[in-house]
């Protein structure tokens, strides 16, 4: 190993350690709409990671991976008119927000104000450096900000990624790696975009149009540059870089936004989301090489405790250039009567019905997947996960997962997870595991034992890791054996500026049928 590397290691082992951050996982449920944290797409929490903070009252405030075009517009019509938002409280009570979100934007939210009696306007800059060592690879990422620009870049092994960002008035430009999101993902939607339906909010996805990556690989990201115009009702831009290039205006409104896309080779889209009366109503029209597919989502309220949601895809294997194309119909309603941990019942049920043929082979081939969740909150401290997964396929066998975790924690540091989960499907799969850990201000620790008897690679199942910030990991456990995991951290405040964050994660894996798998993680990092 040569010296610089064990340098490296040297350093992360004597300082202070600190854990992951479960309100970042909480936030990438909300805004992904996926219903676990083994659905989250992998990416997310590296975009949330480069996001923070977010000044809610910054004159350069831009819709993105955090807000949307509505919630951008309603909170300066708000400040037009009230003034700057000083609490979370408040921002509750502007138009598009509501308790559940504020709770989820929560970790990102700064409600800084020069406005208030005393203060003055002062530019602060925000920054973090990050060290990232594994056993078998090294990685850095940094990133720095400023009231209108930031700018970072991340590097492991023989990868790399760099963005910059600056808002000039009504301009924006980026540079380096980034992402394009905008319609229902027909047409451009870098990164991962998640198919599977599962909660009422990944029905409708959700556009954030150009955004820098804060990933360590730009595998999943567009290379080159980036111009924005934000007019207010009209929004223009134009991107590329080298074999790629495109275009998108749209026109917003009060409750809605229709919006044009153009990618060179030939591709084009027609995208629109408006609210009528609180219903929720999305589409995308595209075209591509002769082949056109589309998408049609929708979903709202019901009463106080009731939604329900509702989405139609046409995507056949010309438009996609893949093997399979899919023409889906799809359904779902929940009811909740309770918020955060408040004592209360949640219950979903989607449903997904799909027809995926091959062409000029079997034109039958037919999925239907059905997805229940049960939720007791019994009281702020105790929670019962109850979630049923059963996938039929008319060209395999069916699958059916039963999964129920018994959590504890929440008012207080001692957190503890006890979760069974059994799949059948080809074979039999069981999963249990229990989870207990502490984390308080400065300090946090997470011990798990996890037990696994797979039969058989299709009834693999999927369990979320504990991981460092802005990293993520869902290992598929299949075989026979016992995996041993430690997680802890602590943050080290010095002055009022800079803090000091580092994080260990140590595991192995003990399977019957091969050697022990060892992973040890170690991550130093610096805020400011």
């Amino acid at each position: 190993m040569k010296k610089w590397s064990l340098c490296v290691w040297a350093i992360l082992l004597w300082l202070p350690l600190h854990a992951q951050d479960e309100r970042i996982a909480r936030a990438a449920l909300y805004l992904s709409g996926a219903s676990c944290e083994e659905e989250i797409p992998s990416d997310w929490l590296e975009r949330l990671e480069a996001a923070r903070p977010l000044h809610v009252n910054s004159p350069y405030l831009r819709p993105g991976v955090l807000l949307s075009d509505y919630q951008v517009a309603c909170i300066r019509d708000y400040r037009a008119s009230g003034g700057d938002i000083l609490s979370p409280e408040e921002l509750a009570l502007v138009d598009g927000f509501s308790q559940e979100a504020v709770a989820a934007l929560r970790p990102f939210l700064l409600f800084d104000s020069s406005r208030l009696p005393g203060n003055v306007d002062t530019v602060r800059v925000h920054g973090s450096a990050l060290v990232r060592k594994t056993l078998t690879t090294l990685g850095a990422k940094a990133k720095v900000s400023g009231e209108n620009w930031r700018a970072g870049g991340a590097w492991r092994g023989e990868d790399w990624t760099v963005y910059g960002e600056g808002t000039f008035r009504r301009w924006r430009v980026l540079t380096g790696d980034f992402h394009t999101r905008w319609g229902q993902g027909l047409a451009a939607w870098t990164g991962f975009s998640m198919e599977s339906l599962s909660t009422l909010d990944a029905f409708l996805k959700r556009s954030t149009g150009l955004s820098p990556s804060g990933s360590y690989s730009s595998a999943n990201s567009l290379r080159g540059g980036a111009v924005e115009y934000d007019g207010g009702r009209f929004r223009g831009a134009i991107f590329g870089g080298r074999g790629f290039a495109g275009a998108r205006a749209d026109y917003r409104w009060r409750r809605g936004q229709m919006g044009f896309t153009w990618l060179s080779g030939g591709t084009y889209a027609l995208d629109g989301r408006c609210n009528l009366r609180g219903v929720d109503l999305a589409g995308e029209l595209a075209l591509r090489g002769g082949a056109f597919a589309f998408k049609l989502a929708s979903g709202g309220k019901m009463g106080e405790y009731w939604k329900w949601a509702a989405q139609g895809r046409y995507i056949p294997s010309r438009y996609s250039g893949r093997k399979y194309g899919e023409y889906a119909l799809a359904a779902g309603w929940g009811f909740r009567n309770h918020y955060g941990d408040s004592p209360g019942h949640e219950f979903l049920l989607t449903t997904d019905a799909a027809l995926v043929p091959i062409p000029g082979s079997d034109p039958r081939r037919f999925q239907l997947r059905s997805y229940g969740i049960w939720k007791w909150q019994i009281t702020p401290l105790w929670l019962l996960d109850v979630r049923i997964t059963e996938r039929y396929r008319n060209y395999e066998a069916p699958r059916t997962d039963f999964r129920s975790d018994i959590r504890f924690g929440g008012a207080g540091p001692w957190l503890s997870t006890l979760r069974l989960e059994a799949v059948r499907c080809d074979g039999w799969g069981l999963l249990s595991y229990l989870e207990g850990g502490y984390k308080g201000d400065a300090l946090s620790a997470w011990l798990r034992l996890t037990g696994f008897s797979v039969s058989a690679w299709a009834a693999r199942i999927y369990c979320y890791e504990r991981e460092a910030p802005g990293n993520f990991s869902v290992p598929a456990y299949n075989g026979r054996g016992l995996a041993p995991s430690l997680v802890a951290g602590y943050k080290l405040r010095i002055g009022h500026r800079f803090t000091l964050r580092g994080h260990l994660r140590a595991a192995c894996t003990l399977r019957t049928d091969r050697a022990p798998a060892y992973t040890l993680n170690l991550q130093l990092q610096g805020e400011w």
